[in-house]
């Protein structure tokens, strides 16, 4: 797509380069709107394809299919904004410079390209809408690989993407506290990757509703404030679990109505690990789907009877963590959508 940024190679610390000079272009090229001070707030400077822009309603889209490479958070912003009551799926590609000299592989028809996003997008017609008259269910995901190392704690002050203060007490502080409770009861054995931590936040103790799970990526002790992964707004009322990778007694099975046709995709990290001598396969005919080290995306979506404006219709996109595209990449992380009703 014309016009995106490759954000990903921008990292702090690095030399003055042609990498930081596009993006110091960029900085001067967003324009922001008046009274929004949040970061998480930029207006979406990327063109979708005229395909997508020409659907005069964009409530008939019911499901976007995406393979995507690893910079491709623009990309699902904007879709976020033009389609936000459609369930938006996708899988990023793993990277193939070893097998073909690309930096990804993705494949359009007879058309092969290194880098961006090939899709589909779904429509409801009067014909299928007869058919099936209810709304296509959201995907469910699920993290086996991660284990809780913390009570649910309410969020009682937040800025952005940063959480300051739970109900205990400081948020660095009180994942602290949950990290050296686990290696006191874990010992010695704790390896680096068990180290990653992760948030799950959700509207409501019980975790019933929507929830997420984001990585942390950084925290100040002297400040308290935790920073979690994502471009979007963490509120103050919402709930949160600290988590760390490692054994779960829950397995990712599937459903009892497995034959009915679903999507299946899944996030695993491959480094270090072995390729084994026999590998036993199964065909399941009625699930398609795959799993990536670079995981998967979907969406949470804009309810059909909230009332809330979105960005393309005189207000402004929700900006809450709760809704939006997620990208994961959490090991043992897996998705299922069912196709049909």
């Amino acid at each position: 797509m014309h016009g995106r940024q490759r954000l990903r190679e921008v990292a702090v610390g690095r030399w003055h380069n042609a990498v930081t000079d596009r993006f110091r272009d960029h900085q001067r090229l967003i324009q922001w709107k008046d009274g929004q001070s949040s970061a998480t707030q930029a207006a979406s400077h990327l063109k979708l394809p005229e395909e997508l822009e020409q659907i005069s309603d964009p409530s008939a889209v019911e499901l976007v299919l995406i393979a995507a490479d690893r910079d491709s958070r623009q990309i699902f912003d904007a879709l976020d904004s033009r389609f936000p009551q459609a369930v938006r799926l996708a899988i990023v590609g793993s990277q193939t410079p070893f097998f073909n000299g690309r930096e990804h592989t993705l494949f359009d028809s007879n058309n092969i390209f290194e880098s961006g996003v090939v899709g589909i997008a779904f429509l409801r017609t009067q014909v299928n809408s007869a058919n099936r008259p209810h709304a296509l269910e959201q995907p469910q995901v699920s993290y086996t690989g991660l284990r809780a190392i913390s009570d649910v704690l309410e969020i009682r002050r937040s800025k952005g993407n940063v959480v300051l203060e739970v109900e205990n007490g400081e948020a660095a502080h009180q994942l602290i506290a949950s990290i050296r409770k686990q290696r006191a009861s874990a010992g010695p054995n704790q390896t680096a990757a068990e180290a990653r931590l992760f948030a799950k936040i959700a509207a409501s103790r019980d975790f019933s509703s929507s929830s997420v799970v984001l990585q942390v990526t950084g925290g100040d002790p002297a400040k308290g404030g935790l920073a979690i992964d994502t471009t979007r707004d963490i509120e103050p009322g919402q709930f949160m679990q600290f988590m760390m990778l490692g054994p779960s007694s829950c397995a990712a099975n599937l459903p009892a109505d497995f034959h009915q046709p679903m999507l299946r995709f899944g996030a695993d990290d491959y480094t270090g690990i072995a390729k084994p001598a026999h590998l036993d396969t199964s065909i399941v005919p009625s699930i398609f789907g795959g799993a990536t080290e670079g995981g998967f995306v979907y969406s949470l979506s804009l309810p059909a009877q909230n009332n809330c404006s979105v960005a393309g219709s005189g207000g402004s996109i929700v900006r809450s963590v709760l809704f939006g595209s997620v990208e994961c990449t959490v090991p043992g992380s897996n998705l299922l959508f069912k196709l049909g009703n």
